[in-house]
């Protein structure tokens, strides 16, 4: 019986080389995801599945190493000037963008313009207010950021107002990276993305709701990498399909798992040396839109926090979820072990909802909030079935929802507008390695926009917006970890969320996918990765580094 029909797994593809760590030139490795990505410019990056293309295609002045601390990157090295509010970055000479040109500074400066001009729809720009001439820049006074200075063909600095401990780290995300020339001076959605990454994408390389296919850029400055021939990204497939593909050897890398097959993988002692657990950097739980009734009314939301039983929502998928009593997740610098935060509380939940003015009778279930509330989640996701074991949690409160599934990007694209969306599933990921990371961008109120808000609760409290910044200008780590204890105290009672999981994830590989390791930053960082695949010869046709970059660069299959 085939592995295709049959519950068993089946057993690793073995290396061809297992003995040899000496690195091979060649090959694609193939990953996939149940969902989608919207677009791929530094400048809008609106979803999570972006940044590991992007740290393909795009190379920063700096980057983050395997062990998540800041490395030089396109600049070769770094001083730090005026007690800290001056920055300047000294370029590797003969760095190239895809196109062949070379990245000088001038083509930073130009770039980060673009990226933070008003006219792009940057969730991130006020990750960088503390440039010099921002304010003016972002209101249109002026149409060149005062902040970033040329200081030669291969020196430029940033100045900033003020000390910004979280400067550097927001610099090595994808969001400022050097663009080609031909990305223009203003951000419009209809550039071709082109960089300085170790990877770049061909004319024909993405095919929207389905893949994505990058080649090695042979002039990357980095002089023998990438080892890889190209990278593959699958998009819209869902798990079962992911198993049995890489069951087959058609994906090479799986982090798409159903609760069954995960436990499958850590059980059985062929796999376990192949598979690994990243850290807990990803806070989920479901964001109450506080513009929106019933949760512009705080009882109300305090009343669903302290509904959620948040054991229960963890063995909805026991092997990735940990309970979560507050947004900072154990693995980002500023958790508190000793905080309180939201716990679940049944009688303080009918509690609030009696203050709120929504009394509920659990006996004769009369009562509580009148009106269904609409849920929005989106298909082939956790929050499918993470919403059906809330509804039941809900109800016993006396507040109903009726949970609408959606396809991920409007399910983006609902989220994110003001007034569309009342309650749903809310997550989000560190972008850099400090509790800034995710209490700015979720609960500041500058993180408010029309569209593509990632202040998904639309939740605004001077105190926490306060807090925020002077844990920005605060370079002493035990003060500024004080000052975000103190804002997740606020935050939990508050309620603009109820956190109610951290997310693991689990990355299982083929024996032949080689020095693959889980980065603390970047999902499926393929710059260093080789493959040494012994294939038998139907796979080897079908998935063969020249059958699929042949395609791709849109050779007949087959031809030299």
């Amino acid at each position: 019986m085939s592995s295709g029909c049959t519950q068993e797994i089946p057993a690793p593809i073995p290396a061809a080389h297992p003995d040899t760590t000496e690195p091979r030139r060649g090959g694609v490795v193939t990953v996939a995801s149940f969902s989608d990505l919207r677009g791929l410019d530094p400048a809008n990056i609106s979803d999570g599945l972006a940044p590991q293309v992007l740290e393909a295609i795009f190379a920063g002045l700096v980057d983050y190493d395997a062990n998540g601390k800041i490395v030089p990157d396109l600049a070769e090295r770094w001083t730090v000037e005026d007690g800290g509010k001056t920055l300047r970055f000294y370029l590797h000479q003969g760095a190239r963008f895809h196109d062949g040109e070379e990245v000088t500074a001038d083509d930073v400066k130009r770039s980060v313009e673009r990226a933070l001009h008003p006219s792009a729809p940057n969730p991130s720009s006020s990750y960088f207010e503390s440039l010099v001439g921002f304010g003016e820049f972002a209101a249109k006074k002026t149409e060149t950021l005062e902040g970033v200075q040329v200081d030669g063909r291969y020196v430029v600095s940033f100045h900033l107002k003020d000390k910004d401990a979280a400067f550097l780290s927001v610099l090595a995300l994808p969001t400022l990276r050097p663009v080609c020339k031909s990305a223009g001076t203003r951000y419009t959605d209809t550039w071709h993305p082109c960089g300085a990454g170790p990877f770049k994408l061909p004319p024909n390389g993405w095919e929207r709701a389905r893949e994505i296919n990058v080649v090695r850029h042979e002039g990357y400055f980095r002089p023998g990498l990438p080892y890889l021939d190209g990278v593959r990204f699958l998009f819209n497939v869902n798990q079962t399909s992911q198993r049995f593909r890489f069951a087959h050897g058609e994906q090479d890398i799986l982090r798409d798992f159903l609760a069954p097959d995960l436990l499958k993988f850590q059980a059985d002692p062929r796999w376990k040396p192949f598979g690994e657990y990243e850290a807990e950097l990803q806070i989920a739980g479901d964001a109450m839109n506080t513009e929106m009734p019933p949760f512009d009314n705080v009882e109300v939301r305090r009343a669903v926090a302290a509904a959620v039983n948040r054991d229960e929502i963890r063995l909805v998928r026991a092997a990735n979820l940990n309970a979560a009593n507050q947004p900072v997740p154990p693995g980002v610098f500023g958790h508190d072990d000793t905080l309180r935060g939201q716990t679940y509380d049944y009688e303080a939940a009918l509690e609030h909802m009696r203050r709120a003015g929504y009394p509920y009778d659990p006996v004769t279930k009369t009562g509580g909030y009148p009106h269904v509330i609409p849920y929005i989640a989106y298909k082939q996701s956790l929050s499918e079935f993470v919403a059906q074991v809330l509804a039941q949690q809900l109800a016993k409160i006396g507040i109903r929802i009726e949970i609408r599934i959606v396809n991920y990007p409007t399910f983006l694209a609902i989220r994110g507008r003001r007034g569309q969306s009342a309650f749903g599933p809310a997550f989000w990921k560190q972008d850099y390695p400090d509790a800034g990371s995710i209490l700015e961008p979720l609960f500041h109120s500058r993180s408010i926009n029309d569209e593509d808000s990632n202040n998904w609760s639309f939740y605004k409290n001077p105190r926490v917006d306060e807090l925020i910044d002077r844990a920005r200008h605060e370079l002493d780590d035990d003060k500024r970890k004080k000052i975000y204890v103190e804002t997740q105290e606020i935050l939990c009672d508050d309620a603009p969320w109820a956190f109610s999981y951290y997310y693991r994830y689990y990355t299982q590989r083929q024996p032949y996918v080689r020095n693959y390791h889980s980065h603390p930053m970047w999902t499926n960082d393929m710059t260093r990765v080789w493959v040494d695949r012994a294939m038998g010869p139907v796979a080897a046709r079908a998935f063969s580094p020249e059958n699929v970059l042949g395609s791709l660069l849109g050779r007949p299959e087959g031809s030299r």
